[in-house]
């Protein structure tokens, strides 16, 4: 790992070169659905066009009558990606007839915008933190602001820019996962590790003005302590992580061999890639954020999510990080069934030893190591 994890300034550079840009690229793109809704949104074309000359290509651009999408067009683009559009065959219909295209503008929230969205809002709590931290200066995150402000406006002046600016994001995006950002991969890392492994991975993080950095700036906090006789066995199955994950308090089979378990009160179901979104579980250190980051942009790009079809409009290839990662990860979890296995209290070596087995899957993220409401620890699987 070619990262200084111990050095303030290295942190500093992660959130200006890699997550503001992000950040400012997220609220362009909600930024526009934002504005394009108060402008257009239940209005006649024509009234909007009389305002915007510029937004008619964003309706009917790419487009023949009576009511044909071509393919790549860019009225589809902004249909798919922001719900704006217009009735074609009324469109066309007034047009041959000379007169003026009063038909009102429909501007509604797609699931694209609205991930996006949760995607923008975590961002906005890592910079917030990060700001705190000392780490980014308000200047900065205002001038995120702006600069997305002004990107809004660019594309309301050239609607066919969007694509460049969504294309932007994509790459944006990909390149803060832990698929192929070290930083990321660090925090990923760290989201369930115990003290063996990061003795193994990050001696550095030994240290104790380094473990108290970090578990300041992250917010790492001690997960699982086991309480066995031999106290350096002990020390080396303490687990940490951050607010992500932390309690199971049942678990459930019903109907198409799905498994539902609960977490802090909330039900949520297993489905056979797992990666429940938990997206109304607010997450308060920037190790949590991150790592539930990294979680939506990987299933953002794959193909469960049913985005990648949209996003291959405006980028010939589209790579999936979460597959990528899967691949470069050779470690697998003991089973291969996908399901929820109790490994026990954490107090005897019998599950130190269930666990001790799961550890290189739950490090990589290929499993998932929670607590159920006992106290006990609980796997399963992820893919």
């Amino acid at each position: 790992m070619n990262i200084s994890y111990w050095d303030r300034e290295s942190w500093t550079s992660y959130f200006e070169n890699d997550i503001l840009p992000l950040y400012s690229s997220a609220i362009t793109i909600t930024g526009l659905w934002q504005r394009l809704k108060e402008k257009a949104h239940g209005k006649f074309l024509s009234e909007v066009v009389k305002e915007i000359p510029s937004l008619e290509q964003a309706f009917v651009g790419g487009t023949s009558p009576p009511e044909k999408y071509e393919e790549n067009s860019l009225a589809r683009i902004y249909k798919e990606l922001l719900g704006a559009g217009v009735n074609l065959r009324e469109y066309y219909f007034l047009k041959k007839l000379g007169k003026e295209p009063k038909i009102p503008c429909k501007v509604e929230p797609t699931g694209i915008v609205s991930y996006i969205e949760r995607i923008s809002i975590l961002l906005e709590q890592i910079v917030t933190q990060a700001r705190d931290f000392g780490l980014l200066s308000q200047s900065s995150i205002q001038g995120v602001a702006e600069s997305s402000k002004k990107n809004v406006d660019e594309i309301f002046k050239e609607p066919a820019r969007i694509s460049e600016k969504f294309a932007d994001f994509l790459t944006k995006a990909i390149g803060v996962t832990a698929t192929y950002n070290e930083y990321t991969r660090f925090i990923w890392f760290l989201r369930k590790i115990p003290k063996k492994y990061i003795k193994e991975l990050y001696s550095e993080l030994l240290k104790p003005e380094v473990f108290r950095f970090i578990e300041d700036l992250l917010g790492l906090r001690e997960y699982v302590a086991p309480r066995v006789e031999d106290p350096e066995i002990a020390e080396m199955y303490t687990i940490f992580s951050f607010d992500y994950l932390l309690q199971l308090e049942e678990v459930d089979k019903k109907g198409g061999g799905y498994m539902y378990i609960t977490i802090d009160g909330k039900g949520y179901r297993l489905s056979p890639q797992y990666i429940p979104c938990l997206d109304d579980v607010s997450y308060k250190t920037i190790g949590g954020c991150i790592c539930k980051l990294n979680e939506l942009i990987w299933r953002f790009f794959s193909a469960e999510s049913g985005y990648r079809e949209f996003c291959q409009l405006v980028c010939d290839e589209i790579p999936c990080p979460r597959t990528e990662w899967e691949l470069a990860e050779e470690s697998r979890p003991p089973f291969s069934r996908r399901d929820v296995y109790w490994l026990g209290s954490p107090d005897s070596y019998e599950t130190l030893s269930k666990l001790d087995e799961w550890l290189p899957a739950v490090i990589t993220g290929r499993a998932e190591l929670v607590k159920d409401r006992n106290g006990k620890l609980v796997v399963f699987t992820r893919w």
